[in-house]
């Protein structure tokens, strides 16, 4: 009976073996399944990406084949008509080749040079489509910057067909292998498919400045700030009296410089930076620039956490003392226009009224506490960059023939005198339309020289904000 019992206990143990081995391989089995599938998955996007690559790369030679041929037809144009279709389609081309040369997975600076030229082209185009549809013809100085577009485009497309000829030689592009290796690439001399596309860089390094009106000028990134130019250098003393006063003397314990910014850095608004302790806190608190050139505060916020109260200031209370903090702070006739509530603050947008004019480039932002009325932040970056004394043109268009122009079926509900910056941040002088088209509200801007529709904006409004787009 014992032997009997032995081998059954045999039986099952060897019984037990083969079915912890069978479990053993039907793991393995299926792990290995799903590394083959997993392989096989990575394979197939890999040859997605391939493949996406190749056809962004090709249709990128189609679009600047096509853009350098529109350039060559523009010179055959003999009237505004003429030139506003030719110049919308360089604008579509151009920015369909830039989209499709922006998904090439390239790094180095041939390609940057490359999107940047077809910014420009787009948008250069875009800007005398505009100016031919208001009916005027190009002139000497338009005709020349064609030109120029047409001999660099024409210079990207050789390079890109010369690259489309060495795959064509049997040069195959593994876009993975650029992808991973990026600039460092380019010095690899067998590799000719990337030294191609560099000599780009070459081509493009002596590109003339193109100043036009449009948001990829040139001119835009190299604007001087209007309030600071020509104006004294301030020392960081006098910078932290100017602290004092726009915080209040009576209110700060100690006042720290934390850093300040290079006068000789382009394009950057030389500041000195604060940080103030104010009398009832430990720590700092509040951080504030003040412009090196003229002594300007730049921008200030109060980052104290605040308890939260049960009484809430009404947005037209905020509103008045935001006022009276910019008539204090020596920004007097501050027209509020639009407002942003976050929490217990509410940040509102003012630009200076002059003769019954409001100036929109000069924009400065408070914000303010809603449980308490204080001003904690305030920005006024727009106000340094533009304002300035303007010389308005002549209103050359009456209010009447203004509102013409506008369809009839908005309802007009209040008229301004304003100046409206444009994306190039060329100002233009308009009647500022206020209204409602199907029960929404709406601003039309109409140009007082010439009549033309210069910008039409939703007003989008909420429980917590009123803002445009």
């Amino acid at each position: 009976m014992k032997e009997k019992n032995n081998k059954l206990y045999e039986w099952k143990k060897r019984l037990s073996s083969v079915h912890m081995y069978s479990i053993i391989i039907i793991i393995f089995a299926l792990t290995l399944g799903f590394g083959i599938y997993q392989y096989k998955q990575k394979l197939n996007y890999r040859q997605y990406l391939q493949n996406r690559f190749q056809q962004a790369f090709y249709e990128t030679i189609a679009y600047v084949d096509n853009v350098d041929k529109l350039l060559a037809k523009t010179k055959l144009t003999n009237s505004p008509e003429q030139s506003a279709s030719i110049f919308a389609q360089i604008w579509k081309e151009a920015s369909s080749a830039q989209e499709n040369l922006g998904e090439l997975p390239y790094h180095h600076s041939s390609v940057s040079s490359a999107l940047k030229f077809l910014s420009q082209l787009s948008d250069f185009s875009f800007s005398m489509t505009n100016k031919a549809i208001d009916g005027f013809k190009l002139d000497e100085e338009d005709w020349e910057k064609v030109s120029r577009l047409q001999m660099y485009a024409q210079t990207l497309s050789n390079e890109l067909n010369n690259i489309s000829s060495e795959i064509n030689d049997g040069n195959r592009i593994d876009w993975e292998e650029i992808e991973k290796a990026g600039e460092k690439l380019a010095m690899d001399d067998s590799t000719k498919i990337i030294g191609s596309i560099s000599e780009v860089s070459k081509q493009f390094q002596d590109m003339p400045t193109l100043i036009y009106d449009g948001p990829f000028s040139d001119h835009i990134e190299r604007m001087e700030p209007r309030m600071t130019r020509d104006k004294e250098t301030i020392t960081k003393e006098e910078g932290e009296k100017i602290v004092e006063n726009f915080i209040g003397k009576d209110k700060i314990s100690s006042i720290k410089q934390t850093g300040e910014t290079d006068t000789k850095a382009e394009y950057v608004i030389p500041v000195y930076s604060y940080e103030v302790t104010l009398k009832d806190q430990e720590d700092p608190t509040i951080a504030i620039d003040v412009t090196k050139q003229g002594g300007y505060v730049l921008w200030m916020l109060n980052y104290t956490e605040k308890e939260s109260s049960d009484k809430k200031l009404s947005l037209e209370e905020a509103r008045k003392k935001a006022e009276e903090f910019l008539e204090e702070k020596e920004y007097p006739n501050m027209q509020p226009s639009y407002y942003e509530k976050v929490d217990n603050t509410v940040v509102i947008n003012f630009a200076p009224k002059e003769n019954n004019v409001i100036m929109y480039p000069d924009l400065i932002k408070v914000k303010v506490s809603m449980d308490d009325g204080e001003i904690i932040g305030f920005e006024s970056l727009g106000y340094i960059m533009m304002h300035h004394d303007r010389d308005l043109p002549e209103i050359k268009i009456s209010e009447e023939e203004a509102r013409s122009k506008i369809t009839t079926d908005f309802e007009i509900k209040k008229v301004n005198m304003a100046v409206i910056p444009l994306e190039s941040k060329r100002e233009v002088f308009c009647y500022e339309f206020k209204g409602e088209y199907e029960n929404n509200p709406f601003i039309v801007y109409i140009n007082v020289e010439s009549g033309k529709e210069e910008k039409i904006l939703q007003v989008i409004q909420n429980e917590n904000s009123v803002l445009t787009q």
